[in-house]
């Protein structure tokens, strides 16, 4: 197959073999650095791999039916495995790094439709919760899409109001990962209330140190922690509503970003409280 029979090539293949055939002349950086700008080129233009190589293969045919020796055709074709190399170097990098973007940009429309919805659910539930089970009910699509938004293996949403640590809680994990059970069971909440209050109302802790911190002492002895983000639950005078908790994070650490999603979830979810609260005590 020719470069010309390969339309989806256009003037890449003309401008390749012509760079190619500069670096064979007048090997160096300046003539290399070329086959790197063509592989960037490629990525931009929407080329796949197999364009590249196909441009490459035809660029070498057209030289070396030049060539007669076989010291010449050696030499000739380590040259044109070095540029290929630059190119698709160049080619793969930039590749990756558009997949990357890409997948970082859905996560964040993910992301933004799902705190949208959950706002608007939020506002609409605050009207409604008259009842335990109700607030349970919140209380469990809060945890699960807390655990979803930032990627953690556990999250524990728990409303805890006057003195009392524990009013109303839910919890989300892998069904088939039955340790978190003990786990949330054993955590000391009036403990993680005052840590995370005395951190500014979210706290971001990685790895060893959370062994030594005393509201996991007990809650951590079977299952060691990998991770912990937790933000507070307020009200508007205050006062103490609970907090979210995220426990070990699917991929690396939680991050900033992790942070101040949990904190605007945790918002959210303290003013519907704040909204049922106040529409119970006007019933």
């Amino acid at each position: 197959m020719s470069a010309g029979a390969h339309t989806g090539l256009g003037s890449f293949a003309p401008a390749y073999a012509s760079a190619f055939r500069a670096y064979l002349l007048r090997p160096g950086e300046a003539t290399l650095h070329v086959a790197y700008e063509l592989g960037r080129e490629a990525v931009t233009r929407h080329l796949s791999v197999l364009d590249l190589a196909v441009a490459h293969h035809e660029a070498l045919l057209s030289v070396l039916a030049g060539v007669s020796d076989s010291a010449g055709t050696q030499g000739m074709t380590r040259a044109a495995g070095d540029f290929f190399l630059e190119s698709l170097s160049a080619y793969e990098m930039v590749q990756r790094g558009f997949s990357e973007a890409r997948e970082s940009a859905t996560l964040e429309r993910r992301h933004i439709e799902m705190s949208r919805q959950l706002s608007t659910f939020l506002a609409d539930a605050s009207l409604t919760l008259d009842a335990f089970d109700s607030l349970e009910e919140l209380l469990q699509l809060v945890a699960e899409q807390a655990r979803e938004l930032v990627g953690a293996d556990c999250c524990v949403a728990t409303v805890a109001v006057e003195g009392r640590p524990r009013i109303a809680e839910a919890a989300s994990y892998a069904q088939a990962d039955r340790s978190w059970v003990g786990f949330v069971q054993w955590l000391d909440r009036f403990a993680i209330y005052r840590l995370i209050r005395a951190s500014g109302g979210s706290v971001r802790i990685a790895g060893e140190p959370l062994a030594l911190l005393s509201p996991f002492q007990t809650a951590a002895s079977d299952r060691p922690l990998k991770g912990w983000l937790g933000a507070s639950l307020t009200a508007l005078d205050g006062g103490e509503l609970g907090a979210i908790q995220v426990f070990d994070k699917q991929e690396g650490d939680f991050t900033g970003d992790d942070e101040a999603a949990l904190i605007h979830l945790a918002q959210m979810v303290s003013a519907a409280v704040e909204r049922a609260r106040s529409y119970q005590a006007r019933g």
